[in-house]
């Protein structure tokens, strides 16, 4: 355990001292907002809402992002309490506030909840993937962003993202299984 530590630790501070810069702070900034709250997501599944034909994909996303609010926010956070990595370690600078915990990341476990939701759907209704890749790409940046701030651990946006797909499959598989004709 103390290696997979040390192993964050050094991710972190590399991240911290050798990546950061001036032209990518304000980018890395704008990402990381985006997923505040799982806005993003939440507004994309309301869009997706609206049409019947898109439905699926709306409610999948709601639903997968509430399953993940209550078990990775509400459960695993307050469970395991892992101090913010700037909290732990003086030379761990980070980019913004960020109350709470650590472990696993809120951001990056909504992000793949919402658009690993969304790829199953369209997977499901035989539709193009476009979106579906665009949506994994961001959820991977935001994900990224996490680390770049510095207020989460590699480890921390590992497990929120692994979390985040478990939730949606076991979300969309139930809701297929559910109501096939949505």
């Amino acid at each position: 355990m103390q290696q997979i530590l040390t192993v964050d630790y050094e991710i972190l501070y590399f991240i911290c001292h050798y990546f950061r810069n001036d032209f990518l702070n304000p980018i890395m900034l704008f990402i990381t907002h985006l997923g505040d709250g799982g806005a993003i997501w939440i507004f994309i599944a309301l869009i997706f809402l609206l049409k019947k034909q898109t439905r699926i994909f709306g409610i999948s996303m709601l639903i997968s992002l509430l399953a993940g609010l209550i078990i990775g926010n509400m459960i695993m956070k307050p469970f395991f309490a892992r101090p913010r990595p700037f909290k732990t370690y003086a030379d761990i600078i980070n980019l913004i506030n960020q109350g709470g915990y650590s472990f696993p990341s809120g951001h990056s476990l909504s992000s793949f909840t919402a658009a690993t939701s969304f790829y199953l759907c369209a997977k499901y209704k035989n539709i193009k993937l476009n979106f579906a890749r665009v949506f994994l790409v961001l959820a991977t940046l935001i994900a990224l962003s996490r680390l770049y701030v510095c207020v989460h651990y590699p480890t921390d946006v590992l497990c929120g993202s692994l979390i985040g797909i478990i939730i949606a499959v076991i979300v969309v598989k139930i809701i297929i299984k559910k109501f096939p004709n949505i």
